[in-house]
């Protein structure tokens, strides 16, 4: 039994702030950048050296990339970029180089960058590049791979829930559960099936907002509220006039900020930044967080009242491990999405392969699973995924549960002889794949450079 995904998608519009991710090792520059892009709209991200770009990258792509050339770790801006023309084509790089790599900067431009800054940063013309780049726009299309597959008790009393508060269009809904249960999906098709459908659909991830942003974020700011507010800016409860806001990773939002959101909550009032008035708000708002919130309140870092207020209608994901009988039909539909995808026969798993799936701890859940088995379509010869091929992909997965918040590990996977040969094997074909670059065969690994170096040493492979 399941739910499609494809139902209503015609009459809702999207809307989220483009997010724009400033990698560059200097603090000064990257606090001047963040507050430019800020102001212009964006959601931002930071990181100072490539390999932890590329891992915010991995695991919550921006659209947009403000790349140093110089970075202090072994991965620099260029190679960075080539990866992410590579393998995410879509995002946008904006490249930044000192006088001396004024070279390397056109080299850049050649490789694909969109435009470059010299430094000192002229933030006039950072904030001219920006200009055609912003968000707000309604974007059309659905999100890819986002069906909700289940056979499950728990995933049906679930969706059934959310059925039912979908056509109560004014009622506040809480969503809970682990990472990579699927709540924003569940969230996006509760606004697809509420009168509300026709209107906007906004989301703000309240952990990715600097505290000192988030009001202007939230509620928009007239001209002149402050030093840099040269006109009046819309707020994303304003965007989703008529429609809905979800807030994210409702957990992380900053304790002083949580009295303003529990009025609008409550009164659906709220006043933009150097506003005399306040004004009102016909919107739905939803919530999501995979924090424990009663333990937040006993920490003083969450409002009790908040809590009290959005501890009424509530739906909570269970954790994939939670309910193994839903891994066979997820896994037919992701092999069945990714074949189709890459242009392949449909691929399916041997018997033992797939009771080493069910048997899994998935810390990462339903993602963890979706991004395996599309390195496994990838890389994985002829029409049938071995057993031995889905033991190498296991102890490729992160193994540490303490991280998720999980219980005890799963099944261990079998050690052997033809195991580790079927593990080198399938690093060999990634390696080759991705022409020896080990930073594209650890993308399509799923896992982290270091940790593919890792392995190659142990296995002897001479590193390129």
């Amino acid at each position: 039994m399941g739910i499609s995904g494809a139902a209503s998608l015609g009459q809702s519009r999207f809307f989220t702030r483009k997010k724009v991710l400033i990698v560059d090792d200097d603090p000064l520059i990257t606090i001047g950048l963040e507050r430019t892009v800020a102001k212009e709209g964006f959601l931002t991200a930071a990181a100072t050296t490539g390999n932890k770009a590329l891992q915010k990258i991995e695991e919550d792509p921006p659209d947009i990339v403000l790349l140093d050339i110089k970075l202090p770790d072994s991965l620099d801006g260029l190679a960075l970029l080539e990866i992410i023309k590579q393998t995410r084509p879509e995002i946008t790089v904006i490249m930044i180089s000192g006088q001396a790599e004024i070279r390397s900067a056109v080299d850049a431009m050649k490789a694909g960058a969109s435009d470059y800054l010299e430094k000192p940063i002229d933030f006039n013309r950072l904030k001219a590049i920006l200009e055609p780049l912003k968000a707000g726009r309604p974007d059309p299309r659905p999100p890819a791979g986002t069906d909700l597959v289940f056979v499950s008790d728990r995933m049906k009393r679930a969706v059934e829930i959310m059925q039912r508060l979908a056509l109560k269009s004014d009622i506040t809904v809480l969503v809970l559960g682990e990472s990579g249960t699927g709540k924003n999906y569940l969230c996006r098709r509760m606004h697809e099936l509420s009168p509300r459908k026709d209107f906007s659909y906004v989301q703000i991830g309240c952990a990715n907002i600097p505290d000192h942003l988030i009001e202007s974020e939230l509620f928009g700011y007239e001209k002149g509220a402050f030093t840099d507010a040269k006109q009046s800016k819309k707020g994303l409860v304003e965007v989703a006039e008529g429609g809905t806001l979800l807030l994210d990773e409702l957990g992380e939002m900053p304790y002083q900020f949580q009295a303003k959101v529990l009025a609008l909550l409550e009164e659906k009032r709220y006043r933009k930044v150097g506003a005399l008035q306040d004004s009102i708000a016909d919107i739905r708002i939803l919530a999501a967080t995979n924090r424990n919130l009663h333990t937040l309140v006993q920490e003083k870092r969450f409002r009790l009242d908040l809590y009290y207020r959005l501890n009424v209608a509530t739906i909570e994901l269970p954790a994939l491990r939670e309910r193994p009988e839903d891994i066979p039909p997820l896994v037919r539909h992701f092999l069945s999405m990714f074949s189709s995808k890459y242009g392949l026969p449909v691929k399916i798993l041997e018997e033992g392969g797939l009771r080493l799936l069910r048997e899994y701890h998935w810390p990462g859940n339903i993602r963890q699973l979706k991004n395996m088995l599309e390195r496994l379509v990838v890389l994985t010869e002829g029409e049938v995924i071995s057993t031995e091929e889905i033991s190498a992909s296991l102890m490729l997965q992160p193994q540490d549960r303490a991280e998720a918040g999980a219980g005890p590990a799963g099944p261990d996977v079998p050690g052997s002889l033809a195991l580790g040969d079927m593990e080198e094997r399938y690093i060999r074909s990634a390696l080759k794949l991705a022409a020896g670059n080990q930073r594209r065969a650890a993308e399509l690994l799923h896992i982290s450079r270091d940790t593919l170096r890792y392995r190659l040493k142990k296995m002897g492979i001479e590193a390129k």
